[in-house]
């Protein structure tokens, strides 16, 4: 695997220094035959937006190229010049990017997501064409209101899902009694979308709001885009009788990992990019420790040549699973990684994914969302498991919150937790964002 991956990583550095001129600076002086791709320069989203017309290798991907297409909705889901999918990224962790991706790489990643879901690869294999049997009904929840990852890939290439499974798209943004009306019509045995929404949708459920049967043995859901809590996975085993698969990936790389069928944890992509969890030095993170931040080289985008693109994720990876040839992934966290400013009178600066830990360790909190609701101030909003005392977990959540604080150097901000029924997601990207900043 380590083999195969340094031969896709170097062919594509060998490209970008070929048609890039940024790549050309920041490369020059290494030999791109022998050097380590640590040797390689950190590129951050704020240098890819800066020298992006330098960075695309074809002219007709230059930034205002891509903003013209965009401006037309008719064009969202269709190939760009015939070859290009474009989308635009959430920008829930800094400003929204168009990305395009050469269409050869989202079939790699529909074909990886199609075969692997078996224990081992001696059990995987494509799957089987329900040529004498209904195919299962999924409904997919994607974000229809702008030209999003989720949508784009379910219209780019509708025919090879359509081949093994009958795909319904949902609007993740439309008004919560239009889902579950959609939901009762179609009576989908698959469900796919964000881990929050498949949340709130396993309280329906529980509550008899949502009349949703999914069969034990054919029936799945599957997860990505935000956080699938300890809470989330407990609802939908309450629910269902089945476990979600967590999926993760970003708009930049497309696939990046993904749990499947006798996987405890996700499991990462290596064949499809170079995935390293490394410190704030830009060096690998040690074997089982949080990382700082990752890095993400993705091996097939001829489109957007990235080496080595930060991400702030926080990721902690252990070794591959007997029977694969993949490091797994055993605790991801920083999906919506975001910086408070909090005035106490004193300046002060807290990165939120240290509220994280206050949850890594929650069965009883289904979801949650940290809310800075001035300047010296924070609200910790929860959605708690049916039969929980109230109470009871109100108070034990905000005493952790108010020493995490503490912990950070903060203890003169207040802070509370609230229990609420339901969060409120995102109007753009139809996501439940777990940190929010105050906006002056």
């Amino acid at each position: 695997m380590l083999a195969l991956q340094e031969r896709r990583w170097r062919s594509v550095a060998r490209r970008a220094f070929a048609t890039s001129p940024f790549y050309r600076r920041q490369l020059a002086g290494l030999d791109l035959d022998r050097c380590a791709l640590s040797d390689i320069p950190v590129l951050t989203k704020a240098a890819l937006v800066e020298n992006w017309d330098e960075i695309v290798p074809d002219p007709r991907l230059r930034w205002a190229a891509l903003e013209q297409h965009l401006k037309n909705p008719h064009n969202w889901g269709k190939l760009m010049h015939g070859r290009w999918m474009v989308s635009m990224t959430s920008g829930t962790s800094g400003a929204a990017l168009a990305i395009p991706n050469d269409i050869t790489s989202v079939d790699w990643n529909h074909a990886a997501h199609a075969i692997r879901t078996a224990p081992t690869t001696k059990n995987a294999a494509t799957p089987r064409l329900p040529l004498f049997k209904k195919r299962p009904v999924a409904a997919s929840f994607i974000c229809s209101s702008a030209p999003s990852v989720s949508a784009s890939l379910l219209k780019t290439r509708p025919w090879i899902g359509s081949l093994f499974c009958d795909y319904r798209p949902i609007s993740v943004t439309a008004p919560w009694q239009e889902i579950i009306d959609q939901l009762h019509e179609m009576k989908p045995t698959v469900l796919i979308g964000y881990a929050s929404l498949i949340g709130r949708l396993a309280q329906a459920k529980l509550d008899g709001t949502l009349r949703l049967e999914l069969p034990a043995e054919s029936g799945a859901i599957s997860t990505g885009g935000d956080g699938l809590t300890p809470g989330i996975r407990s609802l939908c085993r309450q629910a269902w009788g089945i476990e979600p698969m967590n999926g993760y990936g970003c708009g930049e790389s497309l696939g990046i990992a993904r749990q499947w069928s006798g996987m405890d944890h996700m499991v990462v992509f290596e064949d499809l990019a170079v995935f390293e969890a490394v410190d704030p030095n830009e060096q690998e993170a040690p074997p089982e420790t949080l990382s700082d931040h990752a890095l993400v080289t993705p091996l097939f985008n001829t489109a957007l040549p990235l080496l080595r693109y930060r991400i702030d994720d926080r990721v902690r990876l252990g070794p591959p699973p007997a029977g694969w040839p993949f490091k797994v992934i055993h605790q991801l966290s920083g999906r919506s990684a975001m910086t408070y400013t909090f005035h106490a009178p004193e300046k002060l600066i807290f990165v939120g994914t240290k509220f994280l830990s206050v949850m890594e360790h929650q069965p009883l909190v289904a979801a949650y969302q940290f809310c800075q609701t001035g300047p010296s101030s924070i609200e910790g909003r929860f959605v708690i498991q049916p039969g929980v005392d109230p109470a009871d977990i109100q108070s034990r959540l905000e005493a952790s919150i108010r020493q995490c604080l503490i912990e950070g150097g903060c203890g003169k901000v207040s802070a509370k937790a609230v229990l609420v029924h339901h969060l409120d997601r995102d109007p753009r990207s139809g996501k439940v964002e777990q940190n929010i900043p105050f906006k002056e």
